[in-house]
């Protein structure tokens, strides 16, 4: 079918090849009409072309129903298209789901036919706002046919318009693939960069890409920094860095100078990558790629060159030897760049706010030193010396005056107006420090200190320099005495001249050279002036030959503090000695950082070794108070038991005095029985005087005897006391001493002895007894006794024979009920202090315990909560570690990037 033909179904115009081209549609129809009649004269009429074009005429009149009638009667290869028409019809005479339906019952390989059917079916189903339907039928009609007209842009903008990203995306990788046009490159990056791909995996555009870079490598870098722009921050991040990068290895570039916004693209992402938001473990499959390709564009060829070699120094094997090779090579060919101290500082201030957020304080010594460093322009003299060379001297005479006296502490002295002295330790700064404290801390041998002299002074002032004093310095590299040798711009080491550059003061001196290589050092003869003017001259010149044989650039200058000409020689010493300007700066600067690294490193270190001190401390102080418990427990019961028994004792000897002495008593009462007696009455008045007899007894004789036992009783409990206040004592300095602090103190609860003597005083002070019925008991014995004085009483002669009978009854009764009874009555109080002795015994004990049990609970807590944070840093260790690993790598890059031009020698 030709294409002509194809347009002339479209435009429903099939009907003009049967009719002049100025002829009137209504003439036409009859033209057709008379055309079928015409052929219905034939043997086989076939009218279905004219039939098809009748139905194009009514319905360019707009008569569908009688379009649709004619278009029924298709049945020759036309019929596909009539079934498309009739679809029309019902399509404008709104009966959508009757044109639906056609739609879709068309069945033909002919393509322009199909699309057309398809983009009818669009748009039937955007009028009923079946946008879904809507989406899969563009898509069929994209899939289809792409090429056929306005189809993609159809598509494009239906996309568009309902947001649908993600098939605008595909359509437009599909049209960018398919078409290569440039007109679809700027689309997809126009999506790019308005961040509609970011959800996409970027695996997705990588043959997009892969293309671009084989056309158009300006367009590429374009679409390169759209796409890392788009990703970037997202959940596709690392994907995009691993797979582009992957891609962009095996990319040739021809035109490097072109490359300018995406090197500086890697460099940005570089440094986000180390700046210590990622673990290590997330980024290490990641950098090594990325920098390798930042190598091959890079426009600042040696950070690129440096960033390669510091991380294969940090991750040995991170890249194959041809690209170090080529990173050495880079370096080598390249000059030092002459400014990175704003970069130092930069990562100095990274490395204290990081510790700063994870409460690690950077010690105050590298603070100071950093500090020191950056602040003004004067030059750091450092001054040293073996003891007994007259440093502190020397000094001093620069001074003018007694400043130093000998002193165990690092100083640094520099020109102020105003008299300033600051003590520094790794934890603290200690300001407005008077002369009498300067004095006395530096003369502390083993607290020694870095103190901060600011004074006014002519020598500082006028050579511009500020003077560094160190206590005897044997060249180890970790001492804090080390930070000062990265700190002074030249060293003046002070010889005696007795004894001029010994052997030791010579090895000392190497291992200062090897630690700061680049330090001048310059010599200092002191005391020159003991030798007489020959001595002197050979001396001079020997020491001067020594000197030079290890140190041929150092100078070595005779001093007497006495004689003025040498200040004037030293001044000018100092100023050949000190550059005009201050030089390596950024590498002094490098080396706090690195050490501060170290230093934050070996805290990570020392909290852990603290956590597990702390653990195994606070288990022990348990095992030592569960111990003190028992031991408490122990003592409690001895003191209850001896104090209890010493009383039950005194109470058993009383018992058995009283029940001893009451039946001898009763019976003694025998003797106030005669003839004379009133029978009648006698047995009242034997009564009476029985219970008086006791009372007396027990007033006279057995109280006091009973107070004295007591007396003596209450005595030895507070001697029992008093040894338990001893033990508590001794076990409280015990415990102080493991805590290092005041944490305790045990006290026995003497007033418990107190209350007892106040007790004791009221129930021993008097003790009465409510009269017992002796002889008033109704027993058969004394029942016939009473009877019988009362009969017998009145006769005389029976007296004599009733006064023996009473007698014999008071005399051979044994009164055991009676004497348990008055026992009974006597002890009741001191039977119930009994009672209380173990309740009060144990209140004077209760604040050990206390104290004991809220220490073992404390330890116990602390175990749990010390061994739960141990276990949070054990488990992450990255969170620590990672980003001190990170700026080491910093450092190296920083580090290599001011070395010279001679090749660098990885550390490996």
């Amino acid at each position: 079918m030709t294409m002509t033909l194809e347009n002339k179904l479209i435009q429903k115009t099939y009907y003009k090849q049967f009719i002049e081209n100025q002829e009137k549609k209504e003439g036409a129809i009859l033209k057709l009409a008379n055309s079928a009649l015409e052929e219905l004269k034939n043997e086989l009429p076939d009218l279905s072309q004219i039939r098809f074009s009748q139905g194009e005429l009514y319905y360019q009149l707009k008569d569908y129903e009688a379009a649709i009638f004619k278009w029924e009667n298709i049945h020759n290869d036309l019929k596909p298209w009539a079934q498309k028409n009739m679809a029309d019809a019902y399509y404008e005479l709104n009966m959508l789901a009757e044109a639906e339906e056609l739609y879709q019952s068309v069945e033909s390989d002919h393509l322009t036919l199909n699309t057309e059917v398809l983009l009818q079916l669009f748009s039937l189903y955007m009028d009923m706002e079946q946008l879904e339907q809507s989406a899969n039928i563009i898509k069929r009609t994209v899939d289809l046919n792409p090429d056929y007209p306005n189809v993609t842009t159809i598509a494009r903008s239906f996309f568009e318009e309902y947001k649908d990203y993600s098939s605008l995306i595909e359509l437009t990788v599909n049209e960018t693939l398919r078409t290569e046009s440039i007109e679809w490159f700027q689309t997809l990056h126009e999506y790019v960069k308005q961040k509609m791909t970011k959800t996409t995996s970027p695996d997705y555009f990588l043959p997009i890409l892969q293309k671009l870079a084989d056309v158009d490598q300006v367009r590429f870098e374009q679409m390169v920094l759209a796409f890392w722009n788009s990703y970037q921050n997202g959940p596709f991040y690392f994907e995009w860095l691993k797979q582009f990068n992957e891609l962009f290895k095996s990319t040739e570039v021809y035109q490097s100078n072109l490359w300018i916004d995406l090197s500086k693209k890697y460099e940005q992402s570089y440094f986000s990558l180390i700046d210590g938001s990622f673990y290590i473990n997330e980024i290490r499959d990641v950098v090594p790629n990325l920098l390798e390709n930042w190598l091959k564009i890079s426009h600042q060829p040696e950070a690129t060159a440096a960033a390669v070699l510091a991380w294969e120094e940090t991750f040995p094997e991170s890249f194959i030897e041809a690209v170090v090779d080529h990173a050495i090579k880079v370096k080598s060919d390249l000059s030092a760049e002459s400014n990175l101290m704003q970069h130092s500082l930069q990562l100095f201030e990274a490395i204290c706010k990081w510790a700063n957020e994870h409460d690690v304080e950077v010690s105050n010594y590298l603070n100071w030193s950093v500090e020191q460093l950056l602040d003004g322009d004067s030059h750091n003299l450092l001054i040293a010396g073996s003891s007994g060379n007259g440093k502190t001297a020397f000094i001093n005479s620069l001074f003018g005056e007694t400043i130093l006296e000998s002193s165990y502490s690092t100083i640094v002295f520099q020109n102020q107006q105003e008299l300033e002295i600051r003590k520094i330790t790794e934890s603290q700064i200690a300001t407005d420090v008077t002369l009498e404290e300067f004095k006395e801390i530096t003369t502390i041998r083993r607290q020694p200190h870095l103190v901060d002299v600011r004074l006014p002074s002519p020598f500082l002032k006028q050579n511009n320099v500020a003077i560094i004093h160190t206590p005897i310095y044997n060249g180890d590299s970790e001492g804090k005495e080390s930070h000062m040798l990265h700190l002074a711009d030249c060293l003046l080491y002070v010889l005696n001249a007795n004894t001029p550059f010994t052997d030791e003061e010579r090895q000392v001196l190497l291992n200062i050279s090897q630690h700061a290589p680049s330090l001048p050092i310059h010599f200092i003869l002191n005391k020159i002036d003991v030798l007489n003017e020959q001595e002197a001259k050979r001396v001079i010149e020997d020491t001067s030959a020594r000197v030079q044989s290890v140190f041929p650039n150092a100078k070595v200058l005779a001093y007497s503090s006495l004689v003025n000409k040498h200040q004037y020689k030293l001044v000018e010493m100092i100023k050949e000695a000190l550059p005009k300007q201050r030089k390596s700066t950024n590498a002094k600067l490098l080396h706090f950082i690195r050490k501060t690294i170290t230093y934050l490193l070996k805290k990570r270190v020392d909290l852990e070794n603290e956590l597990i001190d702390s653990v195994h401390w606070n288990e022990e102080a348990v095992l030592k108070l569960n111990g003190a418990i028992h031991q408490l427990e122990d003592l409690e019961k001895e003191k209850v038991a001896v104090i209890k028994n010493a009383y039950q004792k005194i109470k058993v000897d009383t018992k058995n005095q009283l029940k001893a002495a009451v039946p001898e008593l009763l019976r003694e009462c025998a003797n106030l029985v005669d003839e004379t007696s009133d029978f009648k009455k006698l047995h009242l008045e034997l009564n009476k005087e029985m219970n008086k007899k006791i009372q007396q007894y027990i007033q006279s004789n057995l109280l006091p005897a009973f107070s004295d036992s007591i007396q003596q009783w209450l005595e030895k409990s507070n001697v029992e006391f008093i040894q338990t206040q001893s033990y508590l004592k001794e076990m409280c300095e015990g415990f102080n001493a493991y805590y290092r602090e005041e944490r305790f103190k045990f006290n026995c609860d003497f007033r418990v002895l107190d209350d007892w003597y106040r007790d004791i005083d009221r129930m021993t002070n008097g003790v009465y007894l409510d009269d017992i019925n002796v002889l008033l008991r109704l027993t058969p014995s004394q029942l016939l006794l009473k009877s019988s004085g009362k009969f017998f009483g009145v006769f005389p002669t029976n007296k004599t024979l009733l006064a023996n009978l009473y007698k014999k009854f008071i005399e051979n009764e044994n009164y055991e009920q009676v004497t348990d009874t008055i026992t009974n009555q006597f002890m009741m109080q001191f039977d119930m202090f009994e009672k209380g002795l173990q309740r009060d015994i144990s209140l004077s004990f209760r604040s050990p315990f206390t104290a004991i049990n809220e220490a073992i609970r404390e330890a116990e807590l602390e175990i749990v909560t010390t061994k739960e944070s141990l276990k949070k840093l054990r488990a992450n260790p990255e969170i620590y570690i990672d980003p001190l690993t990170l700026f080491k790598l910093k450092l190296r890059q920083q580090e290599l990037m001011i070395e010279t031009k001679q090749t660098p020698q990885l550390l490996v």
